[in-house]
């Protein structure tokens, strides 16, 4: 059986960003600020690279120098970059294949569940809520009905129910 967790213990575990909670809006315009810059030092050097090639006539007047240096980088992150895309696009077709048909032959056609556990739960649960909400013809044909205090269910009731008469989760 599985451990039962509280919330204030799932909350220690978990990962608390004030970036994604309401307010702080000064925090979140210095980290977007920040991470825009970031990316902007990633990206100018190769547009530095590449802006000889693209615009070779506003070289001469900015006094661009083009090296063979720089064409050798372009051509060779052309390829690597080139070869890296196609090798994490083909990895990804092949591995929706390969889940597709997981999902086609084994998960649709295996059953998921035992099926006479299945019957006995819902057996259990079909009487429990006859007794505590009226049988199932009347609360399917009331329109309104207001749940008394005293007929909730706790947290952990259904669980209970389960081990109480014998059947699995």
């Amino acid at each position: 059986m599985k451990k039962k967790i509280s919330r204030e213990e799932v909350q220690k575990h978990l990962i608390d960003d004030a970036y994604f909670k309401k307010g702080h809006h000064s925090l979140k315009i210095f980290q977007t600020i920040i991470a825009i810059l970031s990316w902007l030092a990633v990206l100018v050097p190769f547009i530095w690279i590449a802006l000889p090639f693209i615009f070779p006539n506003n070289t001469k007047l900015k006094h661009f120098l083009v090296y063979k240096d720089e064409l050798q980088l372009l051509k060779f992150l052309e390829i690597f970059l080139g070869i890296a895309f196609a090798t994490i696009l083909v990895v990804y077709i092949l591995l929706t294949i390969w889940n597709n048909h997981r999902f086609k032959t084994l998960l649709q056609k295996a059953t998921q569940y035992d099926e006479d556990q299945l019957a006995i739960r819902r057996q259990l649960l079909k009487e429990e809520y006859d007794k505590r909400f009226g049988p199932e013809e009347f609360r399917k044909e009331v329109c309104f009905y207001s749940v008394k205090e005293e007929q909730n269910f706790n947290t952990d009731f259904i669980r209970n129910l389960y081990e109480k008469n014998g059947a699995k989760l």
